[in-house]
């Protein structure tokens, strides 16, 4: 829910994302705005632990780690990606599932299949857009169900 509203707590003064990792206040203690100017204009002021003026959490580094995996030929393991942004694995897939909404292997599926179908448009053959797009064989392909339909027909419009 971060970016969709904030709450306040009356007893510090202070407002916060959703997501705050502080210690939850007693609700009578609560108020929610629509955004973090409305808290502002209430007299309330930024935590300093989430930031929620700032871009989410980790964005740049999530942001990073999209740009990793969509220039990368192979789907880079959990551990790469996580030496990479200086996270255990385990962490990782929880950060950037819960920032991208899908995993770190289904977004490089998806990123896959987007290649596929745009390398089909351009008018290849189908064995060369299932190749430029990174799938290892065209079984691998049919499997994962890209376009819904056969990719000549696909291709045809």
């Amino acid at each position: 829910m971060d970016g969709r509203f904030v709450f306040s707590v009356a007893t510090t003064g202070v407002y916060c994302r959703p997501s705050c990792p502080s210690r939850r206040a007693r609700p009578e203690n609560v108020a929610f705005h629509a955004s973090p100017a409305e808290a502002r204009r209430a007299g309330f002021r930024p935590c300093q632990r989430c930031q929620p003026d700032g871009p989410p959490p980790r964005a740049a580094a999530i942001e990073a780690l999209c740009r990793l995996i969509e220039a990368s030929e192979a789907t880079p393991t959990l551990a790469e990606l996580g030496r990479h942004a200086r996270l255990s694995p385990t962490h990782l897939q929880r950060v950037f599932t819960r920032a991208v909404g899908l995993s770190p292997a289904a977004y490089a599926a998806a990123h896959r299949a987007a290649r596929a179908r745009e390398a089909l448009r351009d008018g290849g053959s189908v064995t060369e857009a299932i190749y430029e797009a990174g799938y290892g064989s065209s079984s691998r392909f049919y499997q994962a169900r890209v376009v819904g339909m056969t990719p000549s027909r696909y291709r045809a419009g």
